[in-house]
């Protein structure tokens, strides 16, 4: 090379061999999933559906609406829970039609959502069937009607996948290129003309800089030979010398160039080796870094040549720096930690530690676990000799099973430090330039690591004592490895052989090795292809941090595989977290969750937003990155498209809280409806978006009335989202920004486990789980359920001292259920759900209970909601804990279920209920703790350690017998009904609240949004218009009946009307009320006879709907104030200025089905 001969060529793909190889690797698994397949490509949204639970419906029959395009009138049938989806099909075309229709050609679909039922399967296996009681509505659509807008197109199996295009630093890359080209056509130029004419040689040595500046400000000690040694020849060049002499000046000048341009090119290729960039050298030449050759017994070595970059404030700050090294696995130092010499600031190009060290291991490189990790920590010295952490970098020994070949540079973090059983290769991307580089020479040997054959020991064991089979099951019950001591993993150990799928799990058998030596890994091996898994779930346990080992994780995901996507889906957040520990993005986890994503819109959509979240997170960003580009080109264009529409959605839900919160409180009204529009121009736009929430449900547009603010301290945003689906409701979520909804994600997801749980052995404990989304940091979604009050709203309706009664919740849901059909119904509804819920908030130890976080539906049906607090992690006050119940069952709870003291069976029933529902749930204790420890590392605040695993771990007490667990349950049953504090914690919420809500003042004309809220103890049964006044004021005469059957008389114009309904929609925004006759609606001729029973009906809708607005104090005030008995006693009916109004029959018209029942069962 004479001269210089640099030349950089486009790389699509990416420089980095490893992030080649993971495009190609994805790529792959596109192609394999073919657009035209329909069966993985159908793009619809299928319900989720799970084993058919037999338990539960043995002899069940659901009550189904069917809906036709052809037809609005329903068809209602009765099946058995165990039809088949494609059979009921059959059965409804042969009602619908004589045609010859095939049932495969046709799909249900749930009303008003975009979700399918799957034809293949019972309809009692379908979630929807297992939740909701009601009459179901189904939609029957042909095939060739529903396309699925989501599916894949052929034009995207022929996009090609380059992870440069799709990362958010693409830019930086192409910026850094071109610079780059422009400096060394730069660099070109001026050494032409310094060759010809030996003159500027400055010009070219700051060139040579500027380049290595583009580099990230790296300087290779070949660099900084050759640049010396030019200037040095130039200082002593002979002036009488020829110049066609080898030895000439010119010859020396034309050789060191030589070697410069050779550096500066070597410096190119270990840049493009070591980050990602979409370019390299078109000839990369051989490295000429001086490294020893490994032998097959060489112990570790490498020589850290330079930190580069150095910040000028680091330089004047410290007077030295140093380095320290380490080697680790699964969270455990190898050997003893390294150090070097300190030694102060080098100023060459740039400022620079060139320590040039060569650090020695005593360990073999043979011996070493494939998965070991090397942790460099860079030091600076103050001048009072103290050492602060500056950065650190960390990365694996074996990438791609073979060692660090050459030159390197590895990005270093200035981020705090992560704890060291986090230490994996994604923790930090040493891909990414960053301010300080660090540059090591490893060996130009490679050496490829070799997995050492395993000896099958243990084929002819003798039969074990009984003793120790009954150790080992003891054992087994913790569960987890990291719960069990030193002494009990030897144990474990010693008897390894001994154990099976029966009396211990593989994760505490695997967990309880000794060590991570080459021997000891192999006989882990031996017993990991000696065992048969009892479920696919029992896997979990190996795809935690304490497994690094490749072959450990492999054999987990291919079992599973063995899950479908439907029971996939429920554990996509622990994989997630799993995905952590993987060796690199190409394992069988990362293709398991691509090959998944591509079966199913449900799996693809609930990644994404996993995904997106968890990029917030301390560490793996880079990490969750790269798998969120691929997983976003596998998905395809249609539903990247969706994501990113659902991503606008939630960025201007955030700005909209953002300026709802920093807005004044008088202002916050009108900030909210002006920003609101932001939200109407996005679906003006966009037509429609699915929901982040559910996917099933499409939406394209807001009800702007309906929307508004909480008061609560995170002001959440409550907006309501009108359907896109003509069959369907509008749908009101609740935007949170401000609070961590990851915690609150995890808790719904470990009860809807045990909720699954309870369904498959046959018990219904009528359990509400809402949805919960995190979408962000300190950001999320949280589904809104229809008709639920809080507990303390109740208690405000009952006075100031509702907590401290005994029949507050039976009094309320008597007010609601008059019938007494309803009643025992609703009464069922809370026997249950209140035992599951003390289940399961016994067993996280959900804190922070009280009145206003306990919520009521008027069918009966008892849940908790924000789950800020939980495995005990209680707030105190005064060094006092605030929750000293086990779990929140008070003595009202118990009034109402013993129906006040009438049934004291009930009581015993009910704590026969928990404890069967709490039993139940302890023998599944190995999959929950499992779950919960997979999410350790996933930075929620109050799940971080091996302590908080021991407290779910001694709630559940699965060494405990089914007697024993009752008994224990039994007595936390009769300790949080006698605990006081629990009153009188809710009492303490609900006279706050009654404060805070308490209007300043009020008139007859006036209703604040305060006053709109549950009166104490006053109902109206019905209000009558009797007649209109003949005056020009139009005033209305009501005869309102109390609910002691008394009347009074009022009267109202039709303006107080229309003021009332306008109260009544701010207060009850998520409510649907009647429609109000505005005159609009009226004809110009006897408008005041139709506007009499246009508000007859109206009234009697407003009393006889939903209870919470019947029993307002505004409804209240309006009917009761101002009364005018006197006057109608004075006065005859004669003298009385109304037209009174005869009374008219009405009648009811019958809107029900034809009603069809199944033949079969």
């Amino acid at each position: 090379m004479t001269g210089c001969s640099i030349q950089l060529v486009e790389v699509a793909q990416g420089s980095n061999m490893s992030l080649a190889s993971f495009c190609n690797k994805v790529k792959k698994i596109r192609e394999s999933y073919h657009a035209a397949d329909m069966d993985s490509n159908s793009g619809k949204i299928w319900s989720t559906t799970t084993a058919f639970p037999y338990k539960l419906f043995s002899n069940t029959k659901f009550n189904i609406n069917i809906f036709t395009d052809n037809s609005t009138k329903g068809l209602h049938f009765i099946p058995c829970a165990n039809y088949l989806v494609k059979d009921l099909i059959a059965e409804i075309l042969h009602f619908c039609t004589n045609d010859q229709l095939f049932p495969r050609d046709h799909l249900l679909s749930i009303c008003g959502h975009e979700e399918f039922l799957q034809n293949d399967h019972y309809l009692g296996s379908h979630r929807i069937f297992q939740k909701n009681k009601s009459v179901l509505q189904l939609h029957l659509q042909k095939k060739r009607d529903t396309p699925g807008t989501l599916s894949r197109k052929h034009e995207d199996d022929h996009s090609q996948f380059y992870l440069n295009q799709l990362l958010e630093f693409m830019h930086i890359w192409k910026v850094s290129r071109q610079c780059l080209s422009t400096v060394i056509q730069k660099y070109d130029s001026d050494l032409k003309y310094f060759l010809k004419t030996q003159q500027n040689v400055d010009n070219v040595i700051e060139e040579v800089k500027n380049i290595c500046s583009v580099l990230g400000c790296v300087e290779t000690k070949q660099i900084t030979d050759a640049v010396n040694e030019l200037s040095l020849i130039l200082q002593r060049k002979p002036k009488n010398l020829h110049q066609n002499s080898d030895t000439s000046a010119k010859g020396l000048i034309e050789k060191v160039t030589t070697e410069l341009s050779t550096s500066i090119c070597q410096l190119i290729d270990i840049h493009c080796s070591s980050f990602c960039a979409d370019f390299q050298p078109l000839h990369a030449p051989l490295c000429s870094v001086s490294c020893v050759n490994l032998g097959l017994h060489s112990h570790l070595s490498f020589t850290v040549y330079a930190a580069h970059n150095i910040p000028e404030t680091w330089v004047h700050s410290y007077k030295a720096f140093s380095f320290s090294c380490w080697l680790t696995y699964a969270g455990k130092k190898l050997c003893q930690v390294r150090n070097c010499r300190n030694i102060p600031v080098k100023k060459l190009f740039f400022s620079l530690v060139n320590w040039n060290e060569t650090i020695n291991f005593p360990l073999e490189i043979k011996s070493l676990p494939r998965e070991s990790m090397l942790t460099i920590k860079l030091f600076g010295i103050t001048y009072a000799t103290n050492a602060d952490l500056l950065a650190w970098t960390c990365f694996p020994l074996f990438p791609k099973h073979r060692s660090i070949l050459g030159s390197m540079l590895f990005s270093m973090t200035l981020q705090s430090e992560p704890p060291m059983e986090m230490i994996a290769p994604g923790v930090w991307d040493v891909s990414q330039p960053s301010p300080v580089t660090l540059q090591i020479d490893f060996p130009a040997t490679e050496w490829e690591y070799m997995k050492l054959d395993s000896e099958e020991n243990g084929s002819d064991l003798e039969e074990p004592p009984k003793e120790c089979l009954k150790h080992i099951a003891r054992l087994s019950q913790k569960q987890t490895p990291i719960l069990l001591s030193e002494e009990k993993r030897r144990y474990l150990w010693f008897y390894r052989f001994y154990c099976n799928n029966e009396n211990c799990s593989l994760p505490l058998v695997l967990g309880s090795a000794p060590g991570w030596d080459e021997r000891t890994v192999a006989e882990m091996h031996t017993v990991l292809r000696r065992w048969k898994f009892s479920h696919p779930l029992e896997a979990l346990g190996l795809l935690t941090s304490s497994f690094p080992d490749q072959e450990i994780r492999n054999v987990a995901v291919r079992q599973l595989d063995n899950l479908l996507n439907d029971e996939l889906l429920e554990y996509l957040p622990q994989l997630v977290q799993a995905v952590k520990f993987e060796w690199n993005l190409e394992s069988p986890l990362v293709q398991l969750l691509l090959h998944r994503s591509l079966q199913s819109v449900q799996i693809a959509h609930r990644l994404y937003w996993l995904l997106k979240d968890a990029q917030n997170e301390a560490y793996f960003k880079s990490w969750y990155q790269k798998l969120l580009a691929a997983l976003q080109f596998c998905a395809g264009k249609a539903l990247r498209d969706e994501f990113s529409k659902e991503q606008k959605l939630i960025k201007i839900l955030g700005d909209i809280g953002e300026k709802v919160k920093t807005a004044s409180d008088p202002q916050r009204q009108d900030v909210l409806k002006k920003e609101l529009g932001r939200l109407e121009e996005f679906f003006w736009c966009t037509k429609t978006c699915h929901l982040p929430l559910n996917p099933a449900l499409c939406i394209q547009g807001i009800d702007g009335d309906a929307c508004s603010y909480f008061t609560s301290n995170a002001l959440p945003l409550k907006i309501t989202f009108i359907n896109a689906n003509p069959m369907g409701k509008n749908i009101s979520v609740i935007f949170k920004a401000g609070d961590d909804l990851r915690q609150d994600m995890l808790v719904l997801q470990i009860i809807q486990v045990m909720d699954n749980i309870w369904l498959q052995e046959g018990l219904d404990m009528q359990m509400i789980i809402y949805r919960c989304l995190s979408t962000g940091k300190g950001q999320g979604l949280v589904q809104m359920v229809p008709d639920a009050v809080t507990l303390a709203k109740i208690h405000r309706h009952f006075g100031p001292i509702g907590p401290l009664k005994e029949n507050t919740i039976k009094k309320w849901f008597s007010q609601h259920n008059p019938l007494k059909a309803d009643y025992e119904k609703v009464l069922r509804n809370f026997f249950y759900s209140c035992a599951g819920w003390c289940v399961v908030t016994f067993i996280l130890g959900v804190c922070d209970r009280h009145n206003d976080n306990i919520m009521l539906t008027k069918s009966g049906h008892m849940f908790h909601i924000d789950f800020g607090k939980f495995l005990g992690h209680a707030q105190t006050f005064g060094g006092i804990k605030r929750d000293r119940a086990p779990f929140i069952f008070t003595s009202e709870m118990e009034y109402f279920i013993t129906e006040g003291g009438k049934n004291p069976q009930h009581f015993q029933d009910f704590v026969e209920l928990c404890c069967r529902a709490y039993n139940i749930v302890r023998r599944h204790s190995q999959l929950l703790l499992n779950l919960l420890e997979m999410m350790l590392h996933a930075g929620l605040p109050e799940l971080s350690g091996i302590q908080d695993l021991k407290y779910v771990y001694n709630n559940l007490r699965p060494q405990d017998t089914d007697l024993e667990a009752t008994s224990h349950f039994t007595k936390k049953i009769k300790e949080s009904l006698e605990c006081f504090p629990v009153k009188l914690n809710n009492l303490i919420h609900t006279l706050a609240q009654m404060t805070a809500i308490s209007p300043a003042k009020s008139t007859s004309q006036t209703f604040s949004q305060e006053s709109c809220m549950p009166g104490a103890s006053r109902s109206i049964q019905r209000a009558t218009v009797l007649g209109f006044s003949k005056k020009t004021s139009h005033l209305y005469l009501i005869q309102v009946t109390h609910s002691n059957n008394e009347t009074s008389l009022t009267e109202k114009s039709f303006d107080q009307f229309a003021k009332l309904h306008s109260q009544l929609q701010k207060q009850f925004a998520s409510l649907t009320l009647p429609e109000f006759p505005h005159w609009w609606h009226l004809p110009f001729t006897d408008s005041d006879h139709k506007r009499f029973r246009d508000l007859n009906h109206y009234m009697e809708q407003i009393l006889n709907g939903s209870y919470e607005v019947a029993n307002s104090d505004c409804v209240l005030s309006f009917f009761l104030s101002e009364p005018v008995e006197q006057a109608v006693k004075e006065s005859s009916a004669v003298d009385l200025e109304y037209q009174l109004i005869p009374k008219k029959k009405h009648t009811i018209k019958d809107t029900s089905c034809q009603s069809f029942e199944t033949s079969s069962c």
